[in-house]
């Protein structure tokens, strides 16, 4: 066995200075680095792009839930073009299954994050998670939604 002071005298006659064999290079070594850098991006990435991706979430939500809505408004229209008592109770919650029964709805879809759709004071549609029932709908989506009323 050498001894750490056998090993110095043998390397200084060598002409290399002793280095202990943690410091020492080894062939080959930027795997490891290679491997930590990769897993460094991807948790800054995951960081930076997370609360992205949750913002277009949930914009993709409520523009899914607006359309599901415009559909329901078609629906109780024409009801209400085709019979002669009307389906809107403002405050009441629309039902979707009757709409789907008498045909005038193709099929039954709800809103992505779990609200539910009911009538508005003017008898609109809104969805209780997406719209506020006391404030005005903008002008764009009034005319598209009643026909231009």
């Amino acid at each position: 066995m050498v001894r750490s002071g056998q090993m110095r005298k043998k390397a200084e006659s060598i002409g290399t200075p002793a280095v202990p064999g943690w410091l020492r290079p080894r062939g080959g070594g930027f795997g490891m680095y290679l491997v930590a850098l990769l897993f460094l991006l991807g948790i800054v990435s995951l960081l930076f792009f997370f609360p992205q991706y949750m913002n277009m979430r949930t914009g993709i939500y409520r523009i899914s839930c607006k359309e599901i809505r415009k559909k329901i408004e078609r629906a109780v229209a024409d009801y209400d073009a085709n019979n002669t008592m009307t389906i809107v109770k403002p405050g009441k919650t629309i039902d979707l299954d009757f709409l789907k029964e008498t045909g005038f709805l193709a099929e039954i879809q709800y809103c992505p994050e779990k609200g539910t759709y009911k009538f508005g004071p003017q008898g609109e549609v809104y969805c209780t998670q997406h719209t506020d029932p006391d404030r005005p709908q903008p002008a764009e989506e009034r005319t598209a939604t009643t026909g231009g009323k």
